[in-house]
């Protein structure tokens, strides 16, 4: 007698299964590519592999979804070069080390960077209308298939620049075929593509302050109505501090000069600071005693070849001594660092 086995209506059939298993593929391919997909609807003011600058409506940017009341600012590219060089950042150090930068601590772009986004930068705050911001996205080979990324926002409003860095040298990931081993939209997002789309967007797990070179034209409170991370925002009276510091050469100078000096051992990096410091007070207190001998001594007016004034004479000494005093320092201090730059290498 033959034996009759009922189906078992728990077990679809095995056509059944691989339409579904194709549906769940295809839903998982649908979402990858909805979340990897560039669709900005900002104006592109430059774009390369490496590089983008790009202006956004401040309503998507902004984390809240509110206004900015952003406005155009016109800029030589030698002001943005300032500005860019005076920026710095490091990973956080402690509490008081999160709030509190130097001019010595690591610049946020180095010469490179700052020569791809000078220009379009400024050109992009020239364009800049109500309601927009600048956005920005700059990217390095990390090896294999990962990248470093930095990116962020920056915009004028109320005669203040106003930056916002959401990625610093992030590790991310450049190959596409990376994505997906693990069910994760971090894992998505974690990617050139989706950074480069959205510039704004803090990927991964980062930690990270960014500070201004001089504190004294820097909005004192960082905001957080903005962003959710206020160590990574700064606000500056850019004119004034222009004003003071026009001469982009020097002021990379400076900042190199910095960033070497705080890499010293500490004793000989505070004795050639303590013989900086001494130079400015000599070259002040020179300054002071000629303005003295001009107050004193007026030059004549009416007589061509006057005599000169015996109080004057016991004077000059002292002022040739100064200059003299300035000058072996000055060639002291070179004679140092040229020393310790030799011992480093």
């Amino acid at each position: 007698m033959s034996s009759f086995h009922l189906p078992d209506s728990t077990a679809p059939p095995k056509r059944l299964l691989i339409r579904l298993l194709l549906l769940v593929t295809l839903c998982e391919l649908t979402f990858t590519t909805a979340c990897t997909n560039v669709r900005s609807t900002g104006r592109t003011i430059y774009e390369s592999p490496d590089t983008v600058v790009r202006l956004e409506p401040a309503s998507q940017v902004y984390s809240s979804g509110g206004a900015i009341d952003s406005h155009p600012a016109l800029l030589p590219k030698d002001h943005i070069d300032v500005l860019l060089t005076s920026i710095s950042a490091r990973t956080k150090v402690g509490f008081l080390r999160s709030l509190v930068g130097d001019p010595g601590t690591p610049r946020l772009f180095d010469r490179t960077d700052i020569g791809l986004l000078a220009s379009p930068i400024q050109e992009a705050l020239a364009k800049t209308e109500p309601g927009e911001v600048v956005v920005f996205y700059r990217t390095k080979k990390a090896g294999g298939a990962h990248a470093r990324v930095t990116s962020g926002v920056l915009f004028v409003r109320d005669e203040m620049l106003v930056l916002y860095v959401a990625n610093f040298w992030n590790p991310v990931i450049t190959v596409a075929s990376e994505v997906g081993s693990k069910d994760r939209l971090e894992d998505v997002r974690e990617t050139t593509t989706y950074v480069r789309g959205h510039p704004w967007v803090s990927v991964g797990e980062q930690d990270f302050a960014i500070f201004f070179d001089d504190p004294k034209y820097q909005l004192s409170r960082r905001d957080n109505s903005l962003w959710k991370h206020p160590a990574r925002t700064v606000a500056v009276a850019y004119a004034p501090y222009l004003k003071a510091n026009p001469d982009p050469v020097k002021r990379a100078k400076e900042s190199e000069e910095a960033i070497q000096q705080a890499a010293m051992p500490k004793t000989e990096s505070q004795f050639i600071t303590d013989l900086k410091k001494r130079l400015l007070e000599l070259e002040r207190a020179n300054d002071a005693l000629t303005e003295k001998i001009q107050e004193l001594f007026p030059p004549a007016t009416t007589d061509p070849h006057p005599a000169e004034s015996p109080q004057l004479q016991t004077k000059q000494p002292s002022t040739e001594r100064l200059v003299e005093m300035i000058e072996r320092l000055q060639n002291r201090i070179s004679e140092l660092e040229r020393e310790i730059i030799k011992k480093r290498k």
